[in-house]
């Protein structure tokens, strides 16, 4: 692209303000990155990238090898159990950003993460701006921004901030389709990224539905079907949308294009990765005071960390949009019935209101496993602020009939700032890996979450904090994680890699580390006898938050 292409996709208001959005979203966190913890996800995800990167290289300078069985086979094993498009972003990221000098190996793929959540920003403008204008819409991104565990998760190299942005885009394409053409062909592809980025992603299909049967159920009716011996009653459905049909005809296209583990053993791969992700093993979740394993936590789960983990006045603000989507989804349908035209805005609302509930309700109201935290229904955040954008607008207008003379714009951003502020100061407290401490006024905050009987943190994080006090306080001294110690020797071998620590050993047996750093991680059946086995040990370290602690690190007595 050129710089007079450039110039022309800038030149609307609505194009410059999410780019300007884009590079701000972009370079915070790309400031921010290099101190956040790794998750035991990234382990997973970074080195695939890298592979799977590796093979696009491949492609372009050796098509001829690249393309063959054994080499692809090789190059998407890794994690193959999950689509490929947030990985090949990770590991084009890492590749450019390696190179440049910016960031390390695993840095460098978590980069990929961050700009697809300045992507989200963007398309946070993009959606909002022609409903609610540039002020409602430029704010947007920095109410998604305030949310503590999201910034952390747009750090981390993981699926679950790159499927959120593609869920997003999904719907908006959608909207989008429904006026112009040219987004017809692209929602369908848009959707084909988004199967290609997690599994969640294909049930955004079910609330285009839903909106469709809405939005035109005039034509829903029931019919009689004259058959030479009954009258059979039917249902006669609405037209269905094109941007539904490129879904269905694109999106598999993309979808099998993309991923090229599938072009192989088609059957048996495809068949694979739904067997893997239908019997999904389970995973420890601590909540009510009760270990989940193998049995499913109840469906309240996602609601309660969803509201337990959102700033109050932004939740206050989500709550007023998502009541005000009920009162669009109610007109929409009526006037619908009616023949009467309804306005874009009760469009907007009724659609992303629906996603955001099958964003969330598809966790809870499901028999699929429940763990960590808000991470597998991440798509739900952006579009509650979406919601909470359009509750801002009521608090701003209601504000303003208070304060007439106060300039519009100007109470409208002072207003989001406000509510902004808890979030960013939550942001702020928890920054340097503590990120998924973050608890919400709605549950007491860390504390009071501790006491409800909620995990204080998950995802084995390794700290950087913590690695680099063991560098530098634990030299020629064994160290030994509980209750989870295997996950550390993953991340570890990460910092170590990628320069954050010289030279910090673990040992794999806990009777013979000098060091034991036991991280308060209820959800591990062993955790209550650790404190037996340390009984005696002196406590040399440990990391609180609001007076709780996250990890304390023992010595053992000479």
């Amino acid at each position: 692209m050129n710089a007079a292409a450039v110039l022309t996709w800038v030149k609307h208001p609505r194009r410059l303000l999410a780019t300007a959005w884009f590079v701000l979203a972009a370079g915070v966190l790309f400031v921010c990155l290099p101190q956040q913890g790794l998750t035991d996800d990234d382990d997973f995800y970074a080195p695939a990238g890298e592979s799977y990167a590796g093979w696009l290289g491949d492609a372009v300078t050796t098509p001829g090898k690249a393309f063959s069985k054994d080499a692809v086979s090789r190059a998407f094993k890794p994690n193959h159990e999950h689509p490929t498009f947030a990985k090949f972003v990770m590991g084009v990221s890492q590749a450019v950003t390696t190179k440049l000098g910016l960031f390390g190996r695993l840095d460098g793929a978590r980069a990929g993460v961050a700009l697809m959540c300045a992507l989200l920003c963007a398309l946070l403008v993009l959606l909002l701006y022609d409903v609610l204008g540039p002020v409602y819409a430029g704010v947007a991104p920095l109410l998604l921004l305030s949310l503590p565990r999201f910034f952390f998760h747009s750090q981390v190299a993981t699926l679950d901030v790159p499927v959120a942005t593609m869920v997003v885009f999904t719907a908006a394409a959608f909207l989008w389709a429904e006026r112009s053409r040219t987004w017809v062909i692209l929602c369908g592809v848009v959707f084909g990224l988004a199967t290609l980025t997690k599994l969640n992603a294909p049930f955004a299909v079910f609330p285009a539905i839903l909106y469709t049967l809405m939005s035109r159920s005039r034509d829903l009716k029931l019919v009689a079907r004259t058959g030479p011996l009954v009258i059979q009653p039917a249902f006669k459905l609405p037209a269905i949308p094109h941007a539904l049909i490129s879904m269905a005809l694109i999106g598999p296209v993309v979808f099998f294009l993309g991923w090229p583990w599938m072009w192989f053993d088609t059957i048996q791969r495809l068949g694979d990765y739904l067997k893997f992700h239908l019997g999904h093993y389970p995973i420890y979740l601590f909540y009510d005071g009760v270990i989940h394993h193998k049995d499913i936590a109840p469906w309240h789960m996602p609601f309660v960390m969803a509201a337990g983990t959102i700033p109050a006045p932004l939740l206050a603000l989500g709550l007023v949009g998502t009541g005000l989507a009920v009162g669009a989804t109610w007109r929409l349908f009526t006037k619908s019935r009616a023949g009467q035209p309804s306005p874009w805005r009760d469009h907007v609302l009724n659609f992303v209101l629906l996603q955001a509930l099958f964003a969330i309700g598809i966790v809870a109201f499901t028999n699929v496993p429940k763990y960590g935290g808000e991470k597998l229904f991440m798509p739900f955040f952006p579009l509650f602020v979406v919601l909470a954008a359009f509750g801002l607008e009521a608090a701003a207008t209601g504000l303003a009939r208070r304060l007439p003379r106060a300039p519009a714009p100007a109470l409208v951003v002072g207003l989001a700032v406000l509510c902004a502020l808890p979030g960013l100061a939550g942001t702020v407290r928890t920054f340097g890996g503590y990120g998924l401490s973050y608890y919400a006024e709605a549950v007491g905050g860390l504390r009071g979450a501790t006491a409800r009987g909620y995990e204080r943190t998950y995802y084995d994080i390794a700290d950087k904090p913590l690695a680099r006090w063991l560098d530098k306080n634990a030299q020629g001294k064994s160290i030994h994680f509980e209750p989870n110690h295997k996950e550390y020797v993953r991340t570890y071998r990460w910092l170590k890699r990628d320069g954050v620590i010289d030279d910090v050993r673990l040992s794999a047996s806990f009777d013979k580390a000098d060091l034991l750093v036991l991280t308060h991680e209820r959800r591990w059946s062993t955790y209550p006898g650790l404190f037996d086995r340390v009984r005696g040990w002196r406590v040399v370290h440990e990391k609180r938050i609001d007076g709780v602690p996250l990890y304390t690190v023992y010595e053992r007595p000479r």
